[in-house]
């Protein structure tokens, strides 16, 4: 490898560590190395085939996006396999057998070319890969995390520019924000197939409306033709003052003619900082709804359901065990579950929890067990109150509600019997318990910051 070209892979791996979980990068990307580079065409090797066939689908436009900005020149990705071993040889016969089964749907070449970002009709898309193809509601498991937030995208759906006019989803990366936004596109593809979609991401948006006023060139009608704007990582907007101030009227444009919003975030419009007040309540017109990580059932179900689909035997204490690894990313528990899969197909043996504890149990750290002194005490840290006011008798507004909060965490999260909290909190009456967590429970399902609050708060107890 020259100079030239290390010097390159070192710039782009910073970037792509950057931008993505600490889990994805280590796990997949940091392995690759970029072998050279012919003409437009970038060579990076993988160590075997199931790292291959992972970055080719998942994070191969990521990839192309990191080289093409450090050396503009590059326009395509070809993925060898630096080593080839008896384990990678298994796993290469079942990447390819897994090809052959979903041939309609997944007929990516191997050289991956570079992502186009224009208008298109959602039934001739130039941007659409076979992966957001699969995105439907079908297929997106549903939860207490997310069902707000999918019911709206259905309706969004099926009357686009009538619900929810704009639809805001927000939430934490790999919790399924893109999945519903594809879903909305390819539900509109299939039943309105003349509707102009486009979807972009905030990057692109700010990137072209640069150039664009570099170069002297009209900005102004490019998004405004759209049906369907989808717009993700809207959070990159802020400090952007003048990309703003373009976005300010590309939206108004789109809403005056009832065309449909889709914007997502990895926070709602208030906590996006530097973003201008008449976005911020332009985003907040109408729909925003904020999608948690998912809860353990959710995540079993998720892994069931994707073992299903790939006619892999799943059995539910693996299921458990995988889901009770990974708690908060959809991406890195379906990774964790290819992973264990790969894993006995290279050792001809069944999927069980002693594959997966071989698999995983190295490289994933169990969090410790909640408790209810555990959440009393994260609470408190987390209310900047001290843990005798939350288990005292004082009544002050700042300690009643974190006190009510964690009460209502004790019921949901540990299913504890409204006696025992009232022990761990004092020996408080039960009766008083019961009526904050009703309370707690009430505002959780009126109030969608107050909900956001308090899944911030769960997390960090679990942290």
């Amino acid at each position: 490898m020259s100079n030239k070209v290390t010097d390159l892979w070192k710039a782009v791996l910073g970037q792509l560590e950057l931008s993505m979980s600490g889990a994805i990068f280590n796990t997949w990307v940091k392995t690759l190395e970029l072998e050279s580079i012919d003409l437009s065409v970038a060579t990076i090797s993988t160590p075997n085939f199931m790292s291959k066939s992972y970055v080719e689908e998942k994070l191969s436009d990521v990839i192309l996006a990191a080289l093409s900005s450090s050396d503009p020149s590059i326009t395509s990705i070809k993925y060898e396999v630096k080593k080839s071993s008896k384990k990678d040889r298994a796993l290469e016969e079942f990447f390819e057998t897994k090809a052959q089964d979903n041939e309609k749907e997944k007929s990516t070449p191997a050289v991956s070319q570079k992502p186009v970002s224009t208008p298109d009709k959602v039934n001739n898309s130039t941007v659409q890969t076979s992966l957001q193809a699969s995105y439907t509601f079908d297929n997106f498991i549903a939860g207490s995390s997310n069902m707000l937030a999918l019911s709206a995208a259905k309706r969004v759906a099926e009357k686009p520019g009538m619900a929810y006019n704009p639809l805001f989803l927000h939430g934490p990366a790999g919790v399924g924000k893109t999945h519903l936004m594809w879903a909305i596109r390819n539900k509109i593809a299939s039943e309105n197939p003349e509707s102009t979609c486009i979807y972009i991401t905030s990057e692109e948006f700010i990137n072209e409306y640069v150039n664009a006023v570099r170069k002297g060139n009209s900005f102004t009608n490019k998004y405004r033709e759209a049906d369907v704007l989808f717009v993700d990582d809207t959070q990159f907007m802020a400090g952007k003052e003048r990309t703003q101030e373009e976005f300010f009227h590309t939206f108004n444009a789109l809403h005056q003619n009832a065309k449909q919003i889709v914007l997502c975030s990895d926070r709602p419009p208030k906590e996006i900082p530097t973003l201008e007040e008449r976005l911020r309540s332009r985003f907040e017109w109408g729909m925003v709804a904020d999608i948690a990580p998912p809860d353990i059932e959710t995540r079993i179900a998720i892994l069931l359901n994707k073992a299903a689909s790939q006619d892999v035997i799943l059995d539910q204490e693996t299921a458990e065990y995988i889901a009770s690894s990974v708690e908060n990313n959809i991406r890195e528990l379906e990774g964790a579950l290819t992973k264990v899969i790969g894993y006995s197909l290279a050792h001809e043996s069944d999927i069980d929890i002693n594959i997966a504890q071989a698999v995983l149990g190295g490289t994933i750290t169990k969090k410790p067990t909640l408790n209810a002194r555990g959440i009393l005490e994260k609470t408190a840290q987390y209310y900047e109150i001290s843990l005798a006011d939350m288990i005292g008798v004082k009544r002050d507004k700042e300690i009643v509600l974190p006190r009510q909060i964690a009460m209502y965490i004790m019921r949901m999260d540990l299913s504890l019997s409204y006696p025992k909290i009232a022990s761990n909190l004092g020996g408080k009456d039960h009766t008083t318990i019961m009526h904050g967590v009703k309370k707690i429970e009430k505002l959780y399902k009126a109030d969608s910051d107050f909900a956001n609050e308090v899944n911030q708060l769960v997390n960090f107890i679990k942290a």
